[in-house]
């Protein structure tokens, strides 16, 4: 019998997935997070409550493993370090990076797994003996960009049960079995700010507020005032206060002069980008220029570029078969071939 250990977060997906593992003969033991404690308001400790009730339903073993140095020391000063330098990030591709299919995958594999599980909703596939993260059936769901980075040593022992699925269809099943977070609603917010106020957390634990500072077009000239360069991200357009003959869209952010560069529609189309920390889900560094499709947010669609890798930096040249407005440093461009996700890197820069 292989022993599945599985990230189980107190939510109906994680629950569903440990049940399914179960009735497919697992043994499962599911394994929960403690990952962040706000200094500003006490313990939460429901969703740990949660997970253990679901494995009692279930007759499974349940722990939990507390990460919150680490996560503080990497997640949030991550979060922090990026938003001090202008750059929008991207805290759910880190942490499963760092913690979930790093921390975590470690404690699994000392617990005696064979296998590491959670419950994204991403297929696993094979092609050329060669494991790939592929899009989940249910598109509206598909949480592929996220885990771009996982390498072939991960994906030999991951298990993802939901990719099938649709959420309606999960909350079914866990309404079937009976499980109490059937109904739970699903988080919307980065997981350390529930109360999804980036300005009060980073005031609190960046120690240092950023400043107001100029509204300015790509000649200098100033069109006004902005709070704070974090309140502002590449390709926002409502929220500016500012009256113009045509709406204004952010197209850069200047950290060295605190300044917000804004232009109109015509003025924000990218011709490409470039991204660094590039990597392949085969582990194989691509030599020559490639055509697939690209995402540049986790809610963007997917469009046609051409990939030019740099082996030597790890980075690469993206260029589009069409403008594309909103390309935020510090934001993932993830590669797809089809169905299969190929691999991806972080956004340095845009091109226009």
């Amino acid at each position: 019998m292989k022993k599945v250990v599985i990230a189980m977060s107190g939510g109906v997906d994680s629950s569903v997935a440990a049940a399914l593992l179960k009735e497919q003969g697992y043994e499962v033991l599911g394994m929960t997070m403690r990952l962040w404690q706000d200094e500003r308001q006490p313990a939460n400790t429901q969703a740990e409550k949660d997970a253990a009730k679901v494995c009692e339903i279930l007759g499974i073993k349940h722990q939990v493993v507390d990460y919150r140095d680490i996560f503080k020391a990497t997640v949030v000063q991550y979060f922090l370090d990026e938003y001090a330098a202008a750059r929008t990030p991207n805290p759910c591709v880190y942490c499963n990076k760092k913690i979930k299919f790093g921390e975590l995958f470690k404690s699994a594999m000392e617990a005696g797994g064979d296998y590491l599980s959670t419950g994204h909703f991403v297929r696993l596939a094979q092609v050329d003996n060669k494991y790939y993260i592929a899009k989940a059936k249910c598109l509206a769901k598909d949480q592929s960009y996220v885990l771009y980075h996982l390498q072939q040593d991960i994906l030999a022992k991951v298990m993802f049960p939901l990719g099938e699925f649709s959420k309606d269809e999960v909350r079914e099943m866990a309404k079937d079995r009976n499980l109490p977070v059937f109904a739970k609603k699903d988080s919307q917010e980065i997981c350390f700010i529930p109360d999804n106020d980036h300005h009060s957390f980073m005031r609190c634990y960046g120690r240092a507020a950023d400043k107001p500072g100029n509204f300015v077009d790509l000649q200098g000239k100033v069109w006004g005032r902005h709070k704070g360069l974090s309140h502002y991200t590449i390709g926002q357009r409502k929220g500016l206060g500012i009256a113009a003959k045509e709406p204004l869209f952010v197209l850069a952010l200047n950290a060295v002069k605190n300044e917000v560069v804004l232009g109109f529609a015509n003025q924000a189309g990218c011709t490409g980008l470039t991204a660094g920390d590039v990597s392949f889900s085969d582990g194989i560094f691509r030599q020559e220029s490639f055509t697939c499709q690209v995402k540049i947010r986790y809610n963007a669609k997917p469009q046609e570029a051409v990939v030019t890798p740099e082996s030597v930096t790890k980075s690469a040249t993206v260029t589009f078969t069409a403008p594309l407005r909103g390309i935020a440093p510090g934001q993932a461009v993830v590669f797809y071939q089809g169905e299969l996700c190929i691999g991806g890197g972080t956004i340095l820069a845009s091109i226009h």
